[in-house]
């Protein structure tokens, strides 16, 4: 008997297995790379719930809207043709507090606007929130009262009231967020936050006249605002934009703020509110969450 050599023969079909094999496998490696992931997310009718920061008054102003002075350059807006919505209300209104959404608000010019939660319906695909610095007139306490003061703002001397406002904020907000998933059930909702308003550390005179410690106070405050609403957001389920975290850097004292200083311009921004380039900011931020499928 005599041994048969593996021949050209043998080891050529061994080579031609390997490279179609090899073909296989780059073949499916690239399919995979090339395999469309889930289509973004699309949404036909847009209701924008909201108090000032969400309005953007004389970001420019086109609809006074009884006192609500809502910005055709708001957030709402900008999101609205960044993704080809058509169907936007924007019910947002300077002064809201989170009772406004259900109850009739009585806005700076002396004006009944309707309740905002009117605005939605069961065809309501997308909600954006963003409410609560209001209540109880909190905002006004920290910011307004001091930008019209002549003398020092002693806001420090009112941190207990504070922190009062603030541990009622959480159960009011997930009560009204409740309330728009009753009457939207079919929404996406997302909460937005506010932004981040002093700097870290410092003053500057685009801020009103505070001592060091209030100073402190009011980022105490800003702080903690922003912490509750992400609570609220967790504990109804709901989305949460953290504005705040990414507006740092950005703050009224800053080279490129997003929030006017205390002194307001008509053609630009109230004062002590949004910015042109802060509502594009946050624009993108909500934009860019609504573009990637919710994860349920």
């Amino acid at each position: 008997m005599t041994d048969t050599p593996a021949g050209p023969g043998r080891s050529g079909t061994l080579v031609r297995t390997a490279l179609v094999v090899l073909v296989v496998v780059l073949a499916g490696l690239a399919a995979l790379a090339g395999a469309p992931g889930p289509p973004a997310p699309t949404y036909a009718r847009y209701v924008a719930l909201g108090d000032s920061f969400t309005a953007a008054p004389f970001v420019p102003v086109s609809d006074i809207a009884y006192g609500c002075y809502r910005s055709t350059n708001n957030y709402p807006h900008l999101v609205a043709r960044e993704l080809r919505i058509d169907d936007l209300r924007d019910r947002s209104c300077s002064g809201a507090q989170t009772a406004d959404l259900t109850g009739s608000q009585r806005t700076a010019r002396g004006m009944a606007v309707r309740p905002q939660l009117e605005a939605l319906t069961p065809e309501t695909d997308l909600v954006t929130m963003g409410i609560g610095a209001n209540n109880y007139r909190l905002y006004a306490r920290l910011a307004t009262v001091c930008r019209k003061l002549t003398t020092i703002c002693p806001l420090d001397d009112q941190r207990a009231l504070f922190g009062a406002i603030l541990d009622r904020l959480r159960p009011a907000l997930v009560a009204s967020i409740e309330q728009v998933r009753e009457r939207a059930p079919r929404a996406r909702v997302l909460l937005v936050s506010y932004p981040q308003l002093l700097p870290d550390r410092g003053d500057c005179a685009k801020l009103p006249r505070m001592r060091p410690q209030d100073r402190e106070t009011f980022r105490d405050v800003n702080r903690r605002l922003v912490e509750e609403m992400a609570a609220a957001a967790d504990e109804a389920g709901v989305e949460f934009v953290d504005y705040y975290t990414a507006s740092h850097g950005h703050d009224i004292c800053s080279a490129r703020p997003w929030v006017q200083g205390r002194v307001g311009n008509a053609r630009q921004a109230a004062a002590l509110h949004p910015l042109p380039a802060g509502q594009e900011a946050v624009a993108q931020l909500v934009a860019a969450r609504l573009r990637t499928p919710l994860e349920r």
